[in-house]
């Protein structure tokens, strides 16, 4: 009778996980659906104290990333592919030199839900980064050429009406070419968190 019993409670267990993960929460956090992408582009700000090259400017950045979102926490996991261009302008000279960077990191996030339809979201992502033209060369003796480097970027953001994400964050790469970048971006799928 036990074993028939415990035959039993591990034949309808799977079932049950699998009806827990489709429901909500409560009403006010129905979670999200399980994956969800997003394509983005801002402004990327290059840093600017580098010995020999007097400003920085704004340049662009394209970035896309995909998301699982777990139904039961307000954890998101991802992968995110990055591209940024900005420009500084060396001591004594007119013209701007064009660095760029591209970058792959694992990412999460923490999801705060204010409302219904506004979410702030805090987090990071850890990957690596290669850089055409470092402006290593301004900091240091070694000369200037292109170069992979481990690369951090903590972020913050807020996502509004489940689809538009605004995100704040700071890439920690080599010291010549650390960037902050302000990014507006479009998530599709996951749907109401």
């Amino acid at each position: 009778m036990i074993r028939h019993c415990f035959f039993l409670i591990f034949a309808v267990l799977p079932f049950c996980g699998l009806q827990a993960q489709d429901t909500a929460i409560s009403p006010r956090y129905p979670g999200a659906g399980c994956f969800e992408g997003e394509v983005a582009v801002g402004a990327t700000f290059g840093y600017a104290s580098l010995g020999s090259f007097d400003n920085d400017a704004a340049g662009f950045c394209l970035v896309a990333e995909s998301r699982y979102n777990f139904r039961r926490t307000p954890f998101d996991v991802g992968l995110r592919l990055g591209g940024s261009c900005y420009s500084r302008l060396a001591a004594g000279v007119c013209s701007q030199d064009p660095f760029m960077m591209f970058s792959l990191m694992a990412v999460a996030d923490y999801n705060l839900h204010l409302t219904p339809k506004v979410a702030l979201f805090a987090g990071a992502g850890i990957g690596g980064a290669y850089v055409l033209r470092t402006a290593e060369g301004a900091v240091s003796d070694t000369p200037s050429s292109d170069c992979a480097a481990f690369c951090v970027m903590p972020r913050v953001g807020c996502e509004c009406w489940n689809r538009l994400r605004v995100t704040l964050g700071y890439t920690c790469t080599e010291r010549a070419n650390r960037h902050l970048s302000l990014t507006f971006g479009i998530a599709i799928g996951g749907g109401r968190r």
